[in-house]
């Protein structure tokens, strides 16, 4: 009967605890989806986490960042799994405490335009406060405090999009520390705009060779344009004089 009543029991607790962890789970997700979503002014998605409600650590997989609008491919950011270690405790609680985050070769694609390009595009959705959604589910994650003791981003892969032109190039590690402050934690927007930046400057501090052929395969393609002009005046310049010499 004890036996019964033990296993009874221990039954019961799994169960209970299978519904904690994925209770907690839904809400990382969904956090990091509405705030994340709300902060860039584009859609970002989870496909799943997996965090300990006990010990805080855990990961997160298959988070993809929308390109922002105006620029040509789906995603800028693409990371198949990002290890984090946080203070569970305070997952609900105003202030988000976040030991450590880690990814792991992210996939980021960089696309230029004439005076700018999709990252500080970004920076600039934040600045400008990001989406529209006036939700008090919105309201709310997004403008949760962070601290970030440890952020470390290894070797992020850039797909270099400019001009018709694609090329894979590796980036130095970006590591980060301290994004907020025990006495003044920053808003899940700082810490979102301090990260782009340390990539934007990543980015534009590397050596780039391939820009070299970028600029050269611009230039190649203005002069291919000029000479189809000249090509397309000169031949109805002939036709013209063809008519000309018909009426004659």
């Amino acid at each position: 009967m004890i036996k019964k009543i033990l296993i009874s029991l221990v039954l019961f607790l799994l169960i209970i605890g299978g519904g904690v962890f994925y209770y907690f789970d839904s809400i990382v997700k969904s956090g990091i989806e509405v705030a994340g979503s709300r902060v860039l002014g584009t859609q970002v998605t989870v496909g799943s986490t997996l965090i300990s409600p006990l010990s805080g650590s855990g990961s997160i997989s298959g988070l993809q960042i929308n390109n922002p609008e105006g620029f040509d491919a789906q995603y800028i950011f693409e990371m198949d799994e990002i290890a984090v270690n946080l203070n569970a405790s305070t997952v609900m609680t105003d202030v988000v405490e976040i030991e450590s985050v880690v990814i792991t070769r992210p996939q980021i694609t960089y696309e230029r335009r004439l005076t700018t390009d999709n990252i500080r595009a970004l920076i600039q959705n934040i600045s400008s406060g990001g989406g529209d959604s006036d939700t008090d589910s919105g309201e709310s994650a997004s403008t949760r405090r962070v601290i970030i003791r440890e952020f470390r981003m290894l070797e992020p892969q850039l797909n270099l999009v400019a001009a018709s032109l694609q090329a894979p190039v590796p980036l130095p590690d970006i590591v980060l520390t301290n994004i907020g402050e025990e006495s003044n934690a920053a808003t899940v927007a700082d810490a979102t705009r301090q990260i782009l930046r340390a990539i934007s400057t990543s980015i534009l501090n590397s050596d780039l060779p391939v820009l070299d052929m970028i600029r050269e395969n611009v230039e190649n393609r203005l002069q291919d344009s000029v000479q189809e002009v000249e090509n397309a005046v000169e031949e109805v310049g002939n036709r013209l004089r063809g008519l000309l010499d018909n009426n004659q």
